[in-house]
């Protein structure tokens, strides 16, 4: 009787182990990638009073006070490189 008992006890131990090792695994990466998608956001100023100059966060900009606008991924990745060389 105690070996029954002890079996179902390890056999539940390690089926909760298991179970939340996956469930930890997966949301980790979901946070990674949530992460790795708000590093690729960036802003400039509409009017490009400082260049090709790139924000991290909105606002306004520091020569010409206008709003930040939002930069799609395809455009700041490119932006300024020839495609060509």
């Amino acid at each position: 009787m105690k070996t029954k008992i002890l079996t179902a006890a390890i056999l539940l131990s390690s089926v909760m182990f298991f179970a939340s090792c996956g469930n930890n695994t997966s949301e980790s990466n979901k946070a990674t990638h949530t992460n790795e998608q708000a590093t690729y956001v960036k802003y400039h100023c509409p009017m490009r009073c400082e260049g090709d100059k790139m924000y991290d966060k909105p606002g306004q900009c520091p020569v010409c006070n206008m709003n930040l606008e939002k930069m799609d991924s395809s455009t700041h990745q490119h932006q300024g490189h020839d495609q060509n060389q």
